[in-house]
């Protein structure tokens, strides 16, 4: 079976608007998260988030095509073309139907949905701009990213939730060890708008929630009350071992597991069962024919929320028992924000931990619960050579996602 690794990496985030600038952000402990000046907060309790800024896409598109494109699309686009030229792909190097594009996102393009669809209650069918129609679909970025980069292989959307990224990347990678492609750009993002940031607020998901206390984001810490959303995006080129040597490509790391499992904690909620997410990291460990004892940092996917932070920790703990206290484990929303494609954000931040040998940290850890006794990473980042990184992730709904990335 074909060995799938990542040999180029992309994104457009609030902490940094390429992979340097992200480096950059993570290695100072900088948190993106403000007050929102994108829209109107005035009738909502939550005021902050993580918004992506100066961010200028005419740089790189035409500025004919970036009228038809929506905000997503446009942060996927860029954060693809920076993953094909970090990798030294495209469709002059590779036949374009070899190369495929596989993106996550829980709602697309959602300011182009909300323009569309206010138009057409205001002034009727006669009165929306079609051009915004195309953008109203959760797969417009896939489908922009495949046309402006002519890329011919399969062309996949995934929506769910907090894992939309992870699952995308993982049946990218599928793609490449079924012999369907030989290269796939693959990771997710979300934008922030008005009418998404109402709906959270409205149902108490946000922080300060019901719970009350500080708005703000506070992992494993007692004042967590919800999430800070923010937007970006993350994306990956991944491709066979056998192809990356063959153009003799540059190859960060392997992907040598992954796996999902689910639960059934209700429609909205992450539940308080820790063994899903167990199952889905033991499995993992099987599939890379890694030992738990050579897990060298787990990236959390921990948001502040008062279930998935606990459960998560009680995950971990459930399958490396007492070694549980001695594997880093952090989690970078607190600097970057959270949202449901968000994880390709996360797992570039991972690859750049391997490729510097460094550990980000787990901002605001004044207060930590008193049932957190593993080790955080807190505030400061840290100096470590790392050679098999976990990536977890939680689903509000159950569902939840593993992989290993692997130094070669």
């Amino acid at each position: 079976m074909q060995k799938v690794v990542i040999t180029g990496i992309g994104t457009v985030n609030a902490l940094g608007l390429d992979a340097p600038h992200f480096l950059e952000g993570l290695r100072a402990g900088r948190s993106a998260i403000g007050p929102i000046k994108g829209f109107d907060t005035s009738p909502f309790r939550s005021k902050l988030g993580a918004e992506v800024r100066g961010f200028e896409p005419s740089k790189f598109i035409d500025p004919m095509k970036l009228r038809r494109m929506d905000r997503l699309s446009q942060m996927a686009l860029v954060s693809s073309l920076e993953a094909m030229k970090d990798a030294g792909l495209s469709a002059r190097t590779m036949p374009p139907e070899r190369i495929g594009v596989v993106i996550g996102n829980g709602y697309g393009g959602t300011s182009c949905t909300e323009e569309f669809f206010e138009g057409l209650l205001m002034r009727g069918p006669a009165g929306v701009n079609p051009m915004l129609f195309p953008t109203t679909v959760p797969n417009s970025a896939a489908s922009i990213t495949s046309i402006e980069l002519n890329l011919k292989g399969p062309n996949c959307t995934f929506c769910q939730k907090d894992i939309s990224a992870e699952e995308a990347v993982i049946y990218a990678a599928e793609l490449i060890r079924k012999g369907a492609a030989d290269a796939v750009i693959a990771g997710g993002g979300e934008e922030l708008n008005g009418v998404i940031y109402h709906a959270f607020d409205s149902l108490g998901i946000l922080s300060p929630g019901r719970k009350g206390g500080s708005e703000g984001s506070f992992p494993f810490g007692q004042g967590r009350n919800g999430r800070v959303l923010g937007e970006g995006a993350g994306v990956l080129a991944l491709e066979s071992l056998e192809s990356a040597n063959k153009r003799g490509a540059r190859v960060y790391a392997e992907l040598a597991g992954e796996a999902i499992f689910g639960g059934r904690p209700g429609i909205s909620s992450y539940g308080k069962n820790p063994i899903p997410a167990a199952r889905a990291m033991e499995s993992v460990l099987e599939k890379a024919g890694i030992l738990k004892t050579s897990v060298d940092y787990i990236s959390s996917s921990a948001n502040s929320t008062v279930d998935l932070d606990e459960l998560e920790v009680k995950a971990v703990k459930n399958l490396f028992g007492q070694s549980a206290h001695r594997i880093p484990l952090s989690t970078i929303k607190p600097m970057t924000g959270d949202f449901e494609g968000m994880g390709g954000v996360r797992l570039i931040a991972s690859v750049l931990a391997m490729e510097n040998s460094f550990i980000p940290p787990t901002l605001n850890q004044h207060e930590p619960e008193q049932w957190f006794d593993l080790d955080c990473v807190p505030d400061h980042g840290r100096d470590a050579g790392l050679n098999n990184v976990m990536h977890l992730a939680v689903g509000n709904g159950g569902s939840c996602a593993c992989l290993i990335l692997k130094k070669m």
